[in-house]
Order: structure tokens, then C-alpha cells, then sequence
């Protein structure tokens, strides 16, 4: 029988992940968002903000396009990501990347970037409203750094109800997850329902954590 996966992450992303899925054995695929996001209006005083800043720090593909777009013409800041896939989306807004990530973690992004620049600078930072202030906790001792929540991550009521009639069917064999908070909110739906046994697929080692620290096994995949 043909093995069946969720993939959680935005749906414009599926149909890599499928491709990365298929040599795995996975033929039937089921996609729910669990993390969806809604974009914040950039105030005035922050369109200032980024544009004063000399660094900006991306650790999501979510707020470039609209960070950018507010850049004043002519201006070209340095931009750090912490992987590839968000260092694609700037290069696509017809910007440059100065600085990637060895490793998509925050601990691991900081660390380098603070090695690798070590002079003070100033930072502008977008975040989503679940974001901690590792960043700038880390930062703001010897930077100029700015923290601004600019967009909201979220869970959609009809996205739970979907997923509660996918867990009902007892057709998946697996799931797959991109961050944390897309596995807690998977947890909260499969905590409601008669748990199966799945295999957790997760795509770095911080949602991996995540899915150990909860009391499950995770399996790291990497694209």
C-alpha cells in the first residue's frame, strides 16, 4: 500500500517537498498549513527604522518581500539569512545576501555573524509575535539592534478541523514539520484524537528538539 504523509508547511511549498518526499516511498500526499501568515502594515517610523539600520537579519522567508520593498532607492543594506532558501527569496527581491548561516539555528546564527562581524552596527530585525528576543539579547549589548513584529503566525480554526478529520481517517503514515510552533500546534489537534503511531519527520535539528522535547521521536530530514 502506498504510503501517505502531511506536509504542514504554506501550500506553495508542497510541491518541492513531494519531490523530496516520492524517493522515500511516500506516493499520497495530504497538505495542511498549520502555520499560515498575515502580513502587519509598516508604519512610517518603522520604514525609517529599516532604512537606518545598516544590517538587516532575516530568519524567515515571511517578511522579506515586504521589508525590502520599503527600502529607499539606491539603498543597499547587508542583509544576513540563516538559510539558503531565505537567502533565494532576497536575491529574487533583486538584493544581495552578505552573510548565511552555517546552520539554521538562531544560536548557530548569532554565533557566526558575531564572529565573522564583531564591530558594533546596527540591526533591524523582523519577527513574528511568537518570536523570542534571542536576537537582540544577544545582540544589544554591543549593537544597535531592533526588534519590530511584522507579521503574525497563525493557526486557522478550519485548518484544527481539517486536521481533526485527516487524524479520524487513520490513513497517514507520516508527517512532516518545519518549525516548532507547527509541531505544537499539530500536538495540540493529536493530544484530542486516538493517537496513532506516525513517523515525525523534521526538517532541522531545532524542530527536533521540539518534537523530542514533547516526548517523541524525530527523524531529521534534510532537503
Amino acid at each position: 500500500m502506498t504510503k501517505a504523509i502531511l506536509l504542514t508547511r504554506p501550500l506553495a511549498m508542497n510541491a518541492a517537498d513531494q519531490i523530496r518526499f516520492r524517493p522515500q516511498g511516500f506516493g499520497r500526499f495530504y497538505e495542511i498549513p498549520l502555520c499560515e501568515i498575515k502580513q502587519l502594515p509598516i508604519t512610517e517610523t518603522i520604514k525609517n527604522k529599516i532604512n537606518a539600520a545598516e544590517w538587516l537579519f532575516f530568519t524567515s522567508q515571511a517578511p522579506v518581500a515586504s521589508v525590502l520593498a520599503v527600502i529607499e532607492k539606491g539603498r543597499r543594506p547587508l542583509i544576513a539569512v540563516i538559510g539558503k532558501k531565505t537567502g533565494e527569496v532576497v536575491r529574487s527581491c533583486g538584493f544581495e545576501v552578505a552573510f548565511v548561516s552555517p546552520q539554521e539555528t538562531k544560536k548557530q546564527f548569532v554565533s557566526a555573524w558575531q564572529e565573522k562581524f564583531p564591530t558594533g552596527t546596527s540591526i533591524f530585525y523582523p519577527k513574528s509575535q511568537l518570536a523570542d528576543d534571542y536576537i537582540e539579547e544577544l545582540l544589544g549589548s554591543e549593537n544597535d539592534v531592533t526588534g519590530s513584529v511584522l507579521y503574525h503566525n497563525v493557526f486557522l480554526e478550519e485548518r484544527k478541523a481539517e486536521l481533526t478529520e485527516l487524524l479520524k481517517m487513520d490513513e497517514l503514515s507520516a508527517v512532516y514539520f518545519a518549525s516548532p510552533s507547527a509541531w505544537k500546534r499539530f500536538l495540540s489537534v493529536y493530544n484530542k484524537t486516538e493517537k496513532k503511531t506516525l513517523v515525525f519527520f523534521a526538517i532541522g535539528d531545532t524542530t527536533k528538539k521540539a518534537i523530542n522535547d514533547s516526548g517523541y521521536e524525530a527523524v531529521l530530514f534534510r532537503p
